[in-house]
């Protein structure tokens, strides 16, 4: 069954996609270069649709902290790439639809954000593979993921781990309490663990729970946790706010199921918020456990959490200052250095 599978995703690969990027290889061979220009001139890639999501602040950040000469791009089927020295794609996929649909940039240097694997039809391991090995460099947001796209056949040197990223000057620390409340990020999925949350909360009514996101009234048991009198649902919050939301929070608890940030656990231990984090994403990677935060599993049970989020109140950590080095400043000033580096497609 496994020959099968893997017959099957390189014969779909090949019929449906390769043809297109060998058409796009063959075009780029026309583009006039200057293999000894230095790059100067840098685009951050999104779609028009991610300009108020997370995926629209990163490029913003990161072009703002750049020492080159970054601007910002959006387009939602990524076409008409301005001419720049070197790219940045914000979602792997956009990279492999703005080959086809701008051949030129095969000839500059591209680098790609890559969070977490989700392997489909159309992106398959092949497919994806195939792909990230044009790219000059692949930005893993954490060791987990390099790992998985190294063994199944990216290149080593192409990787690199880079937490990115949150702004210090933004979530500003605060004083943890003892008995404090209790606090978790993110929209709702299946992804997102909402049982185990549900669990946590029913079962800990001495503590002040909240959720910070959106779309969690399409969780089924939506009605008996937003009747709980210890539970506060912030819907929808301005992304503006989050900092003032963070200082309401003592304990911050990502319950993810797969991650490739996440980036809220990152902006609550800014905000000093003490984490107990599933071990997904660069959760491991920041996280220290039993002294700036405690690691747990995904399908742990709530008891166990519950245990720690008491733990947590003896612990008396600077969490911030752990943390600090995953600015927006240090991560554009590591991907400057990607773009001057002389690893052309290695």
């Amino acid at each position: 069954m496994y020959f099968l599978s893997k017959m099957k995703e390189v014969f779909i690969f090949n019929l449906l996609y390769k043809w297109k990027y060998l058409l796009a290889i063959l075009n780029s061979k026309f583009v006039k270069t200057d293999k000894k220009k230095l790059v100067q001139n840098i685009i951050y890639v999104a779609r028009e649709v991610d300009k108020d999501w997370i995926f629209g602040a990163k490029v913003r950040r990161l072009a703002k902290f750049s020492s080159l000469n970054a601007t910002t791009y959006y387009h939602n089927k990524l076409r008409d790439l301005p001419d720049a020295d070197g790219y940045f794609f914000v979602f792997h996929q956009y990279f492999y639809r703005a080959i086809r649909h701008n051949p030129k940039i095969l000839t500059k240097k591209n680098i790609v954000m890559f969070t977490h694997t989700n392997w489909t039809f159309s992106f398959s391991k092949k497919h994806v593979i195939w792909c990230l090995n044009r790219a000059d460099y692949v930005i893993c947001l954490n060791s987990a993921v390099q790992r998985e796209l190294i063994s199944n056949g990216l290149k080593k040197e192409k990787t690199v781990v880079l937490h990115i990223a949150s702004d210090p000057n933004f979530f500003y620390p605060h004083q943890r309490k003892e008995m404090g409340a209790v606090g978790f990020c993110s929209a709702f999925s299946e992804r997102k663990n909402p049982d185990l949350i549900y669990a946590i909360i029913k079962n800990m009514p001495e503590r002040n729970f909240y959720i910070i996101g959106k779309n969690w009234e399409e969780y089924e048991k939506f009605d008996e946790l937003n009747s709980f009198k210890n539970f506060t649902y912030l819907k929808n919050e301005p992304y503006e706010t989050y900092p003032n939301l963070y200082d309401k929070i003592d304990v911050f608890i990502s319950a993810s199921k797969n991650e490739g940030g996440p980036v809220p656990l990152l902006e609550a231990m800014l905000a000093n918020c003490f984490p107990v984090a599933t071990k997904t994403g660069f959760a491991p990677d920041i996280i220290k456990h039993n002294i700036n935060g405690f690691l747990i599993d995904d399908n742990e049970h709530y008891s166990k959490v519950l245990e720690l989020i008491r733990l947590a109140d003896k612990k008396n950590v600077n969490v911030r200052a752990t943390v600090l080095e995953n600015s927006w400043q240090n991560c554009a000033k590591k991907l400057d250095e990607l773009f001057l580096s002389s690893n052309l497609n290695c």
